[in-house]
């Protein structure tokens, strides 16, 4: 018996093509979403120092709190964050807000991310 040639070895170009194209598109996504994800993340670890910190040496004034979280800021080089942030006396305790705004960018349209990070103080 002879054997007939196989037609076909490996991947068509169409299918090489539309996995390259889905590849290319994570990515693109990733490419976006990592450095948020990095921020979120230094945020939550400067969170924690300032907490860590306050249960060391309290913090006792919205003043003393802001230079902390300045400082933090600074240290991590994200003074773009200043603005993004508050302090508040409320309730007997110091609260810290973060509040920012992101987007990604999906190609078939723009998501907005919005992140909000808090830390009570008591």
């Amino acid at each position: 018996m002879s054997r007939l040639p196989a037609k076909q070895k490996g991947a068509s170009a169409i299918v090489t093509l539309i996995i390259l194209v889905l590849l290319g598109y994570v990515v693109y996504v990733g490419i976006q979403y990592m450095p948020q994800m990095i921020e979120s993340k230094s945020i939550d670890s400067m969170l924690n120092t300032v907490r860590d910190a306050h249960q060391t040496e309290p913090i006792e004034s919205v003043e003393e709190a802001k230079s902390r979280v300045i400082n933090l800021l600074q240290i991590n080089e994200m003074n773009d964050m200043t603005d993004s942030f508050t302090v508040k006396q409320k309730d007997g305790g110091i609260v810290i807000e973060f509040n920012y705004d992101r987007k990604l960018d999906l190609i078939y349209k723009v998501k907005p991310m919005h992140h909000e990070k808090t830390l009570r103080l008591n």
